[in-house]
Protein backbone atom coordinates (compact mmCIF):
# COMPACT_ATOMS: atom_id res chain seq x y z
CA UNK A 1 0.00 0.00 0.00
CA UNK A 2 2.70 2.58 0.93
CA UNK A 3 4.62 1.83 -2.15
CA UNK A 4 1.52 2.16 -4.51
CA UNK A 5 1.00 5.53 -2.29
CA UNK A 6 4.36 6.73 -3.15
CA UNK A 7 4.60 5.77 -7.09
CA UNK A 8 1.20 7.68 -7.48
CA UNK A 9 3.21 10.88 -5.41
CA UNK A 10 6.46 9.85 -7.41
CA UNK A 11 4.11 10.01 -11.12
CA UNK A 12 2.56 13.64 -10.17
CA UNK A 13 6.00 14.98 -9.11
CA UNK A 14 7.48 14.03 -12.44
CA UNK A 15 4.47 15.29 -14.48
CA UNK A 16 4.41 18.28 -12.96
CA UNK A 17 7.86 18.85 -13.31
CA UNK A 18 8.24 17.83 -16.52
CA UNK A 19 5.16 20.14 -17.75
CA UNK A 20 5.43 24.15 -17.84
CA UNK A 21 3.50 27.09 -18.61
CA UNK A 22 3.02 27.30 -22.77
CA UNK A 23 2.91 23.10 -22.70
CA UNK A 24 -0.21 23.13 -20.12
CA UNK A 25 -2.08 26.24 -21.23
CA UNK A 26 -2.69 25.30 -24.69
CA UNK A 27 -0.55 22.42 -24.91
CA UNK A 28 1.63 21.03 -28.27
CA UNK A 29 -1.34 21.12 -30.58
CA UNK A 30 -4.26 23.35 -31.69
CA UNK A 31 -7.56 22.23 -32.47
CA UNK A 32 -7.81 23.02 -36.43
CA UNK A 33 -11.12 23.84 -37.84
CA UNK A 34 -11.08 23.83 -41.62
CA UNK A 35 -14.18 25.14 -44.08
CA UNK A 36 -15.45 25.54 -47.14
CA UNK A 37 -17.91 27.54 -48.06
CA UNK A 38 -21.09 26.88 -50.39
CA UNK A 39 -19.06 23.56 -50.97
CA UNK A 40 -19.87 20.76 -48.33
CA UNK A 41 -19.49 17.79 -50.78
CA UNK A 42 -15.88 19.36 -51.14
CA UNK A 43 -13.12 17.29 -50.01
CA UNK A 44 -10.56 18.10 -47.86
CA UNK A 45 -7.30 16.53 -47.03
CA UNK A 46 -4.55 18.00 -45.03
CA UNK A 47 -0.93 17.07 -45.70
CA UNK A 48 -2.33 14.07 -47.92
CA UNK A 49 -4.45 12.81 -45.58
CA UNK A 50 -8.28 12.36 -45.72
CA UNK A 51 -9.81 15.07 -43.14
CA UNK A 52 -13.24 15.47 -43.90
CA UNK A 53 -15.90 16.69 -46.51
CA UNK A 54 -16.95 20.72 -46.34
CA UNK A 55 -15.68 20.69 -42.74
CA UNK A 56 -12.94 19.22 -41.21
CA UNK A 57 -11.79 18.96 -37.90
CA UNK A 58 -7.83 18.08 -36.80
CA UNK A 59 -5.36 18.84 -34.13
CA UNK A 60 -2.30 20.70 -35.40
CA UNK A 61 1.39 20.26 -34.01
CA UNK A 62 1.69 23.58 -32.89
CA UNK A 63 5.82 23.73 -34.29
CA UNK A 64 3.99 22.37 -37.42
CA UNK A 65 1.62 25.51 -37.79
CA UNK A 66 3.60 26.82 -40.91
CA UNK A 67 3.74 23.29 -42.24
CA UNK A 68 -0.23 23.08 -43.09
CA UNK A 69 -1.04 22.44 -46.81
CA UNK A 70 -4.62 21.99 -47.45
CA UNK A 71 -6.29 20.49 -50.94
CA UNK A 72 -9.90 20.91 -51.78
CA UNK A 73 -11.39 18.98 -54.57
CA UNK A 74 -15.06 18.71 -55.78
CA UNK A 75 -16.21 16.34 -58.11
CA UNK A 76 -15.96 17.29 -62.06
CA UNK A 77 -14.07 20.44 -60.31
CA UNK A 78 -10.06 20.94 -60.40
CA UNK A 79 -8.25 20.49 -56.71
CA UNK A 80 -7.27 23.57 -55.28
CA UNK A 81 -3.95 23.48 -52.55
CA UNK A 82 -3.59 26.31 -50.26
CA UNK A 83 -0.60 26.29 -47.87
CA UNK A 84 0.36 27.45 -44.86
CA UNK A 85 3.59 28.78 -44.29
CA UNK A 86 3.67 31.10 -41.45
CA UNK A 87 3.72 31.01 -37.54
CA UNK A 88 3.56 33.04 -34.86
CA UNK A 89 5.64 33.29 -31.11
CA UNK A 90 3.14 32.90 -28.25
CA UNK A 91 5.53 35.43 -26.19
CA UNK A 92 2.96 35.61 -23.21
CA UNK A 93 3.62 31.73 -22.85
CA UNK A 94 6.88 32.27 -23.38
CA UNK A 95 7.00 34.65 -20.47
CA UNK A 96 5.35 32.50 -18.22
CA UNK A 97 7.33 29.94 -18.79
CA UNK A 98 10.59 31.82 -17.77
CA UNK A 99 8.84 33.31 -14.82
CA UNK A 100 6.99 30.41 -13.17
CA UNK A 101 9.49 27.48 -14.25
CA UNK A 102 12.21 28.25 -13.78
CA UNK A 103 13.75 25.61 -10.48
CA UNK A 104 16.90 25.82 -8.71
CA UNK A 105 19.63 23.29 -8.11
CA UNK A 106 21.67 24.47 -4.91
CA UNK A 107 22.11 27.68 -6.25
CA UNK A 108 21.68 27.06 -10.04
CA UNK A 109 18.53 28.22 -12.13
CA UNK A 110 17.50 26.00 -14.14
CA UNK A 111 14.82 26.74 -16.90
CA UNK A 112 13.65 22.95 -17.36
CA UNK A 113 9.70 24.37 -18.54
CA UNK A 114 12.30 26.25 -21.01
CA UNK A 115 13.31 23.56 -22.16
CA UNK A 116 10.39 21.17 -21.92
CA UNK A 117 8.46 23.54 -24.14
CA UNK A 118 11.24 24.11 -26.73
CA UNK A 119 10.84 20.11 -26.93
CA UNK A 120 7.39 20.26 -27.53
CA UNK A 121 6.81 23.09 -29.41
CA UNK A 122 4.24 24.75 -27.44
CA UNK A 123 5.17 28.44 -28.16
CA UNK A 124 3.98 28.83 -31.42
CA UNK A 125 0.44 28.89 -32.80
CA UNK A 126 -0.92 29.92 -36.23
CA UNK A 127 0.03 33.21 -37.66
CA UNK A 128 -3.44 35.53 -38.01
CA UNK A 129 -2.32 37.75 -40.28
CA UNK A 130 -2.51 34.84 -43.36
CA UNK A 131 -5.11 34.54 -45.10
CA UNK A 132 -8.32 32.64 -44.44
CA UNK A 133 -6.79 32.32 -40.74
CA UNK A 134 -8.81 33.07 -37.23
CA UNK A 135 -8.43 32.94 -34.13
CA UNK A 136 -11.27 31.42 -32.05
CA UNK A 137 -9.27 31.31 -28.74
CA UNK A 138 -5.73 30.32 -27.79
CA UNK A 139 -6.31 26.27 -28.31
CA UNK A 140 -9.01 26.87 -31.60
CA UNK A 141 -8.25 28.27 -34.92
CA UNK A 142 -10.47 28.31 -38.16
CA UNK A 143 -9.11 28.37 -41.59
CA UNK A 144 -11.45 29.18 -44.44
CA UNK A 145 -10.57 27.83 -47.67
CA UNK A 146 -12.44 30.06 -50.77
CA UNK A 147 -12.52 27.38 -52.96
CA UNK A 148 -13.13 28.33 -56.44
CA UNK A 149 -12.02 32.12 -55.89
CA UNK A 150 -9.16 32.00 -57.82
CA UNK A 151 -10.66 30.91 -61.19
CA UNK A 152 -13.81 33.61 -60.42
CA UNK A 153 -11.19 36.25 -59.97
CA UNK A 154 -9.06 35.64 -62.66
CA UNK A 155 -12.23 35.32 -65.24
CA UNK A 156 -15.16 37.17 -63.90
CA UNK A 157 -13.90 40.01 -61.91
CA UNK A 158 -13.21 43.17 -63.38
CA UNK A 159 -10.48 45.78 -61.20
CA UNK A 160 -13.33 48.32 -60.99
CA UNK A 161 -14.79 45.81 -59.22
CA UNK A 162 -12.44 44.48 -57.07
CA UNK A 163 -13.54 46.44 -53.90
CA UNK A 164 -17.00 45.71 -53.83
CA UNK A 165 -16.20 41.75 -54.51
CA UNK A 166 -13.52 42.08 -51.64
CA UNK A 167 -16.27 43.45 -48.87
CA UNK A 168 -19.03 40.74 -50.05
CA UNK A 169 -16.24 38.34 -49.53
CA UNK A 170 -15.52 39.38 -46.01
CA UNK A 171 -19.33 39.88 -45.16
CA UNK A 172 -20.23 36.12 -46.38
CA UNK A 173 -16.97 35.23 -44.12
CA UNK A 174 -18.36 37.36 -41.04
CA UNK A 175 -22.02 36.13 -41.73
CA UNK A 176 -20.52 32.23 -41.85
CA UNK A 177 -19.33 32.75 -38.58
CA UNK A 178 -22.30 34.19 -36.84
CA UNK A 179 -24.57 30.89 -38.22
CA UNK A 180 -21.61 28.82 -36.87
CA UNK A 181 -21.91 30.52 -33.45
CA UNK A 182 -18.42 31.62 -33.43
CA UNK A 183 -19.46 35.19 -33.13
CA UNK A 184 -22.44 36.44 -31.20
CA UNK A 185 -24.74 39.24 -32.67
CA UNK A 186 -22.32 41.75 -30.62
CA UNK A 187 -19.66 41.08 -32.66
CA UNK A 188 -20.79 40.72 -35.94
CA UNK A 189 -22.60 43.57 -35.84
CA UNK A 190 -19.22 45.69 -34.79
CA UNK A 191 -17.23 43.55 -37.14
CA UNK A 192 -19.72 43.89 -39.55
CA UNK A 193 -20.30 48.71 -39.59
CA UNK A 194 -15.68 48.09 -39.47
CA UNK A 195 -16.09 46.01 -43.03
CA UNK A 196 -19.01 48.34 -44.54
CA UNK A 197 -17.05 51.67 -43.40
CA UNK A 198 -13.25 50.53 -44.74
CA UNK A 199 -11.63 51.99 -47.70
CA UNK A 200 -11.57 48.39 -49.23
Amino acid sequence: MRKSLLLVIASVAFVFMFSSCATIIGGAKYNAKIQVPNHPTATITVNGDYAGQGEANILVKRKDADKLTVTVKEENCEPETTRFNSKSFRGWAFAGTVLGWTGNIGYVPLPWGVIVDGCTGAWWKPDETERGVRKIDYDHFLYIINYGSKIEQKDEIKPENQEAVSKNDKLRELKKLLDDGILTQEEYEAEKAKILSSEN
